[in-house]
C-alpha cells in the first residue's frame, strides 16, 4: 500500500478499497499542485451532484489510520475515479491535462492504460463544464451591471424624457407659464416627486439601471394634477387676452 505511483511532478501512495484505486483529497491537490483545500473545497461544492459508494467513501479515523496510516480527525474521504474526473472539471491548465491522464491511466486504470478517445472526452467534458461555468459568470455580470444606478448616459435619457413631457405641458417654452419659474419648477418638482414615489428613491439617480426604461414610460404617462392645470390654462390664457389687447 506504501508503494509511490509519480503523477506529473508529484509522487502519491497507492490505496485500494476493495480492489479499486482510490486517491485523497490532499492527493488531488498534491499532484495538481494547487493550495492544500482547493479539492475539499470543490468536493463540498460539489457534494450533493456525488454517489457515496460511487464516487467516493469515508473511512472514520480509526480506519484511516489502520489502512492507509493517515491521520484524519474527522474522518477520510476517498475518491474514486469518477468521483476524481468530476472534481477536476475546471482544471484546464496544461499541468491538469498530463495529470488528468496519468493519474487516470498509470494508477486508477493501472491494467487499462486510457485511450486517446477516452483523453479527448475526458476534455471535450472539462471544457463544457468551463463553457457553463463561464456562462454563469456572464449572466451574473449582466445582472450586477443592471442593479447598478443610473449612468450618466441615463440619467439625461430621464432628463430628457421630463423635457419632453413638461414642456408641451406648459403650452411649449414661449407661453407664460413656461416662463414663470415659480410654475415651472413646480410642474417638475411634482414629476419628479412621482417618480421618487414610483421606485422608492430619494433621487431618481438612485434608480437601477434596469429601471431606466420604466421611469421614461412612467414620465411619458405623467398627467398634471388639476389644480395645477387650472393654473397653467389660466396664467396663459391671460398672457393672450393681455396680447390681444394690446392689439
Amino acid at each position: 500500500m506504501n508503494n509511490l505511483i509519480k503523477i506529473g511532478n508529484q509522487s502519491i501512495s497507492q490505496k485500494e478499497i476493495n480492489g479499486m484505486r482510490v486517491v485523497t483529497l490532499a492527493d488531488i491537490d498534491n499532484v495538481h499542485e494547487r493550495p492544500a483545500g482547493t479539492a475539499r473545497r470543490n468536493f463540498n461544492t460539489n457534494k450533493n451532484h456525488l454517489i457515496e459508494g460511487e464516487d467516493y467513501c469515508v473511512r472514520n479515523s480509526y480506519e484511516a489510520k489502520e489502512q492507509f496510516g493517515i491521520k484524519a480527525p474527522s474522518g477520510l474521504y476517498l475518491i474514486t475515479e469518477s468521483g476524481y474526473l468530476m472534481l477536476v472539471k475546471s482544471f484546464t491548465d496544461d499541468l491538469a491535462w498530463t495529470v488528468q491522464r496519468q493519474l487516470v491511466s498509470k494508477y486508477f486504470n493501472k491494467d487499462k492504460p486510457l485511450s486517446a478517445m477516452g483523453m479527448i472526452r475526458l476534455q471535450n467534458e472539462a471544457l463544457i463544464e468551463l463553457d457553463t461555468k463561464i456562462d454563469v459568470v456572464n449572466e451574473d455580470l449582466q445582472e450586477f451591471k443592471r442593479d447598478m444606478p443610473l449612468l450618466a448616459v441615463e440619467c439625461q435619457k430621464i432628463i430628457s424624457a421630463k423635457n419632453r413631457k413638461v414642456v408641451p405641458l406648459l403650452g411649449g417654452k414661449n407661453a407664460s407659464a413656461y416662463k414663470n419659474a415659480s410654475i415651472r419648477n413646480r410642474v417638475y418638482r411634482d414629476l419628479e416627486t412621482q417618480i421618487r414615489r414610483e421606485f422608492g428613491v430619494d433621487t431618481y439617480k438612485a434608480i437601477k439601471r434596469r429601471q431606466c426604461g420604466l421611469a421614461i414610460k412612467i414620465i411619458e404617462e405623467y398627467e398634471l394634477p388639476m389644480a395645477l392645470e387650472e393654473e397653467i390654462r389660466s396664467v396663459n390664457s391671460q398672457f393672450e387676452l393681455d396680447l390681444g389687447g394690446r392689439h
